[in-house]
């Protein structure tokens, strides 16, 4: 509708914008006051002021900036409207809650843009130039430098994905792909894409995530005026059935491990780690990256401490940072002696190292494990990872009723009760211990 009657009985010329506008972060509409309730002038007016909007409108590229195209549009209506015979001066761009309208001269949008300052204009920046700022901005911060490659793996498949479809059908529109280009339909086809790729829920998940945050940086950084993936998401987990759930291990595969020749074989460090890991909860790599210093007397009381204050050490988080009692089955097999042992020969208490441009401490640790577990018959992609270890330890603390905020505590997540989280103080070790020996294998 280009002419409408508003209830004071002032005509106004509207025109409303383009979905793919709208969805960059333009106004829903248009509106002009045309200072008159004369219905014969408000006609002659409309057919001025609507041509030259359509003209505005028209001209919009991938290079306008939302905040040119609402001044250019002000200062050109304003300039056709001074032209009019009447006293009301009602301008209003009826946007919610943007723009405000707009004046009329023969000056194009495209010269008007060039016109601006570098202050008032936002910058426009390809995806890739913007992803490697954004790679950049996220090195300067205290981010592992395996988070750091995963974000920007996750973001380029999202440009490679847009860049690709835009390909089929224009070479330029591909390679001139700007961050304020993308839209939320380019967000939901981009989820669908996903979603049809044949990853696990938990990595689809992640993928969105790390979008999302690129465009929130990008956003911070004025590139663009919105965030496309901020209502996306993936949906509702799937329900996996029992036969399905390769999380944790059961009491078989662990008894058809520990009992193996293979296992039995293997190296000293190996089987430590994979003990810490069962009976403590540990990530793999934080406890290959242990030191004999990490193994302390608290209140009587044989502990793990986790944290990063090695040259190399690194955490997950903030949380991971924790004490750890060591399970009695542990000491039973000879932990400590291993420990004074190691603490005459070695700065670290296994012979782990990282490995690669991610300083990934548990690498080899998960190619033996791999390797053994070929040997004793279990199946590629169809049997518990590493990490299952640790996830079987949290499982077994479930299974044993345990309160979510002390299997929070020992393994090093966030409190998942916001009311122990901020007031409470951390349970002491004794107390720790207590529930830590609770569990018992049946190996």
């Amino acid at each position: 509708m280009y002419l409408y009657r508003a209830p004071n009985n002032v005509y106004f010329t509207r025109i409303c914008l383009s979905k793919y506008l709208r969805d960059k972060g333009y106004p829903f509409d248009v509106k002009v006051s045309l200072l008159t309730r004369d219905r014969a002038e408000a006609v002659i007016r409309n057919i001025d002021v609507a041509g030259t909007l359509k003209k505005i409108i028209k001209s919009i590229d991938h290079k306008t900036r939302i905040n040119d195209f609402i001044r250019y549009v002000d200062e050109v209506i304003n300039h056709l409207r001074a032209q009019f015979d009447a006293d009301d001066s009602d301008i209003t761009f009826n946007i919610t809650p943007k723009p405000h309208a707009i004046p009329i001269r023969d000056t194009k949008l495209s010269e008007y843009r060039e016109t601006t300052t570098v202050a008032q204009a936002m910058p426009v920046l390809a995806l890739n130039e913007a992803l490697s700022a954004f790679i950049i901005s996220k090195q300067k911060s205290a981010i592992r430098p395996l988070s750091i490659k995963q974000l920007e793996q996750r973001t380029r498949h999202f440009i490679d994905t847009v860049s690709s479809k835009d390909k089929s059908r224009s070479k330029t529109n591909a390679e001139s792909k700007c961050v304020h280009d993308i839209t939320s339909a380019d967000a939901m086809t981009y989820r669908d894409a996903l979603l049809i790729q044949g990853r696990s829920y938990k990595s689809n998940k992640e993928y969105l995530a790390a979008v999302l945050q690129f465009f929130k940086w990008c956003q911070l950084m004025n590139y663009c005026n919105h965030n496309p993936f901020e209502s996306v998401t993936v949906g509702q987990k799937p329900k996996a059935k029992p036969n399905q759930a390769r999380d944790r291990w059961t009491h078989i595969e662990l008894k058809r491990l520990l009992r193996s020749s293979s296992f039995k074989a293997s190296t000293i460090d190996f089987k430590w780690v994979t003990r810490l890991m069962l009976y403590g909860g540990l990530r793999p790599s934080e406890a290959c990256q242990l030191k004999p210093a990490d193994i302390k007397l608290i209140d009587g009381i044989h502990c793990i401490s986790v944290d990063d204050s090695g040259a190399l050490q690194r955490l997950k988080n903030l949380n991971a940072k924790r004490y750890v009692p060591i399970h009695n089955a542990l000491l039973e097999q000879g932990f400590m002696a291993f420990v004074t042992q190691r603490k005459s020969t070695h700065t670290q208490l296994f012979d782990y190292k990282p490995v690669g441009i991610n300083e990934d401490w548990s690498k080899n640790y998960c190619k033996q494990l791999a390797k053994l577990q070929n040997e004793i018959g279990m199946q590629a992609n169809k049997r518990p990872t590493a990490y299952g270890f640790r996830h079987t330890f949290i499982d077994e603390m479930k299974q044993l009723d345990i309160s979510e905020h002390i299997v929070a505590q020992i393994v090093g997540h966030a409190n998942p009760n916001i009311t122990f989280s901020r007031y409470g103080k951390d349970i002491n070790v004794a107390a720790l211990l207590k529930d830590i020996e609770r569990i018992e294998y049946q190996i």
